[in-house]
């Protein structure tokens, strides 16, 4: 831990996470992991990449290892990703064509209803600098369309106003209509907090192998 997390972090008027029920270990990890993105993305920014395209840059060699693989049939791929993960699970699926079905969960929303409440707390990974000039976020994670993808949402995430949510299933469901297999895509609300349960897991690998199912065969 860099020297000066600890005593900016315990500055912090609203610094006692144990009110919330973090450790305060967990608090002043996330405190000063947050701080060091802030200094990564600078640093793509001047060498002209942003972390977005960097950290789906490594996702899509780690792909291309794994189909590089004789154990492993490159017709029959998938993936799912969990907030952070749900963010490089919808730029794996935007930008790696062996992506045959993908589930992105609890991180979906659309720019306009999160500018004036949620911004600050989202990585960069979820805003690629310059993408809002061009679209929204469904519009990334939905660019492959008709390529399937569910989204799972938590009405009662923290992280996200429902009206967000919503917008953003809204956007993904016209794309894929629009992409004439409105089936292709699969939106999924679910009561509760930022979290990825039992049932959600059921639901997104069954999904998954429903899909991932006789594709390219």
């Amino acid at each position: 831990m860099p020297d000066w997390a600890t005593p900016a972090f315990t500055g912090l008027k609203d610094s006692n996470w144990s009110n919330y029920g973090i450790p305060y270990e967990i608090g002043l990890y996330n405190f000063a992991a947050s701080q060091h993105e802030h200094q990564i993305e600078k640093l793509c920014t001047v060498l002209g990449t942003t972390l977005a395209g960097v950290v789906s840059h490594e996702d899509r060699i780690a792909v291309n290892y794994l189909c590089s693989r004789p154990d492993v049939d490159t017709h029959h791929i998938g993936c799912v990703g969990l907030s952070g993960g749900g963010a490089r699970a919808a730029l794996l699926q935007a930008t790696h064509p062996y992506m045959q079905a993908t589930v992105v969960v609890a991180m979906m929303a659309s720019y306009a209803e999160m500018l004036h409440r949620d911004v600050t707390r989202h990585t960069w990974l979820f805003f690629p600098k310059g993408w809002s000039r061009f679209g929204d976020w469904p519009d990334l994670a939905a660019c492959r369309a008709p390529s399937p993808l569910m989204v799972q949402y938590n009405l009662d995430d923290e992280l996200f106003a429902r009206e967000a949510m919503q917008a953003a299933h809204l956007r993904l469901s016209q794309h894929y209509a629009a992409a004439g297999c409105v089936d292709a895509y699969q939106g999924e609300f679910y009561a509760g907090p930022h979290k990825f349960d039992l049932a959600m897991q059921e639901s997104a690998f069954k999904w998954l192998a429903i899909r991932l199912k006789g594709v390219g065969d």
